[in-house]
């Protein structure tokens, strides 16, 4: 699949709570992502910062005409993502994607027994979102961890909830706080499930998927392994170009040396990467 890059317009910007935002953007000519792949943009008439930001594509509908409208869930943390945030409805933004490999096991065997655990950690929630509509529509069942610090970091837990529970599967809610769900950190409650089982059937996860800050997703794989079941990560290694020139993005491998996360990944094995 070969990246665009291209101009994008604008069609929405919508403010979530705690400086998150939603931002719906229509570009002309590009191929639909695979899930767990991103894009590179910048605001519009962005003189500074020089780089694009790299957000995953976190929703996607074809537009007609050969156009696609991807949705990008993005917190303000800096100058580019508040440009982005910045942008109107009708401006021109600079797009170019989709880039990097997907997750890739989702339809081998291990991965197709039981239902997958989606383990997210607040804005890591955007790197699951098109797998989640995936899942959802294949009729593969799934159970969906939400964790954050509080309650105003669990955006679009409405929309996770209503695609797992469309599975059969459900919303897990966590935050450290306990302004919601449960008090407490989103891996203690995916061990819970594994060693617990829930109460109306026993769980048998074939695969776990997880994006959001490096500690949890570092937590998620040693669960994974411990209890025998495979799974992927969504990195966030912070990216310069998005197609491997800048080398700024490696992630350390097990087996020796280093891959770049934007072209080998972002999406990498849980049993590859030394975290």
């Amino acid at each position: 699949m070969a990246a665009l890059d291209a101009t994008g317009r604008v069609l929405e910007v919508r403010p979530l709570p705690l400086r998150h935002f939603l931002l719906r953007i229509r570009v002309d000519g590009m191929e639909p992502a695979v899930p767990g792949q991103f894009v590179m943009v910048a605001g519009a008439d962005q003189a500074e910062p020089y780089l694009r930001r790299a957000f995953s594509v976190y929703g996607q509908e074809p537009a007609g005409e050969g156009a696609l409208v991807i949705s990008l869930l993005g917190k303000v943390i800096g100058r580019g993502t508040e440009a982005l945030a910045a942008c109107t409805a009708g401006e021109d933004v600079p797009v170019l994607g989709p880039l990097g490999r997907g997750f890739h096991t989702m339809g081998q065997a291990g991965a197709a027994r039981g239902r997958s655990a989606l383990v997210a950690g607040g804005i890591g929630s955007a790197g699951l979102g098109l797998l989640a509509e995936a899942l959802a529509g294949a009729e593969r069942p799934f159970d969906f961890y939400y964790g954050g610090r509080t309650a105003g970091d669990l955006v679009e837990a409405d929309e996770f909830r209503r695609l797992s529970e469309s599975t059969g599967g459900r919303l897990v809610m966590t935050t450290e706080d306990g302004s919601a769900g449960i008090h407490g950190l989103v891996t203690e409650a995916l061990l819970e499930t594994l060693e617990a089982g829930r109460p109306e059937a026993e769980i048998a996860y074939g695969a776990v998927y997880t994006c959001g800050p490096h500690g949890l997703m570092a937590a998620v794989a040693r669960i994974a392994a411990d209890h025998g079941i495979a799974g992927e990560a969504a990195m966030e290694t912070p990216m310069g170009c998005g197609y491997g020139a800048c080398l700024g993005c490696a992630v350390e491998l097990k087996k020796g040396g280093y891959a770049l996360c934007c072209r080998h990944g972002p999406v990498f094995d849980l049993e590859e990467v030394v975290w």
